[in-house]
């Protein structure tokens, strides 16, 4: 939990985002430390703390289901049942994959009753259907994105990225629970808002491999070299990606003389408002962008 008296001095306190919730999953306490310790700056700089839900476990991403769904129903089922006994509303998830998990183990449970007799007899108590899971950048919306762009006191010139949202955002809006389309504009526009130069190009929405990476790396190599060889052509020196693993496929795999920094949108945030320990997110990565960074004079 992060605590209210370390807030960063530019912080822009409202009491309305006071608190929120959170499902780390697996990578956020591993191979993604930098996206979940920029995300908790990027929530102190709105003047919100976050907290974890507690107890929590593995939702089953992504092997767990292919190999027995009632099973990943019950890892993923849990997480819902901590949540409510916790009395957390608003439950925000960090990782695509970690998101999709959870809302199908969540509209499974809402529309299939003898599914939740499973998790009954397995955990001791149904699902009610209270808990709201919201994909981290949600926080962006609204009255918050005005929040950020006024803290922004470091524009990103020079930066000009492509927006990767992989394959698992574009899921059909019964299983994300939002149409993605007009969320990327919205998106788009932010973040240029920090001062960068968004590149359009036809691959946002490709898979990198996923964990294909692990069982054949050499179509995960094939599907990143496409995805970088695109972004270059679109004349992007980076790439802004909102998943941990899509992050780690598109900076280790593939040929390394097409190798490009690969961050996060809550880095770049960090960046721009210049927060505190911004530079120490940015050397937990594989391709190291500390020399574009510098290239441009934004360090």
């Amino acid at each position: 939990m992060v605590e209210k008296d370390k807030l960063p001095e530019n912080q822009i306190f409202n009491k309305e985002h006071s608190r929120l919730y959170y499902y780390p999953g697996c990578s956020l306490m591993s191979s993604a430390r930098e996206l979940g310790e920029s995300l908790f700056a990027m929530a102190k700089l709105v003047g919100s703390w976050v907290e974890e839900l507690k107890d929590w476990n593995c939702c089953g991403s992504s092997p767990a289901h292919s190999v027995n769904q009632d099973y990943a129903l019950l890892l993923a089922g849990r997480n819902l049942i901590l949540a409510e006994r916790q009395g957390i509303d608003d439950l925000y998830v960090t990782c695509p994959s970690c998101f999709v998990r959870l809302r199908t183990a969540e509209n499974t449970l809402r529309h299939a009753p003898v599914k939740n007799d499973i998790l009954e007899e397995a955990i001791g108590k149904r699902y009610d259907g209270t808990v709201r899971l919201k994909f981290f950048l949600e926080v962006l919306t609204d009255s918050r994105r005005e929040l950020f762009k006024d803290a922004v006191v470091n524009p990103l010139k020079g930066l000009k990225p492509v927006l990767y949202f992989g394959c698992l955002l574009t899921r059909p809006e019964w299983i994300t629970g939002f149409d993605v389309l007009p969320y990327e504009a919205e998106l788009r526009s932010f973040v240029d808002s920090l001062g960068v130069e968004t590149k359009r190009w036809g691959y946002a929405k490709q898979c990198c491999g996923a964990h294909l990476a692990v069982t054949k790396p050499e179509l995960a190599d094939t599907q990143v070299d496409k995805i970088r060889d695109q972004a270059k052509r679109s004349g992007a020196n980076c790439i802004i990606s909102f998943c941990p693993l899509c992050q780690v496929n598109l900076e280790l795999r593939g040929s390394k003389d097409t190798r490009l920094p690969v961050f996060y949108i809550s880095e770049l945030i960090g960046l721009a408002c210049k927060l505190k320990n911004a530079g120490s997110w940015l050397k937990k990565h594989l391709v190291d962008p500390i020399p574009l960074l510098e290239e441009n004079k934004l360090l």
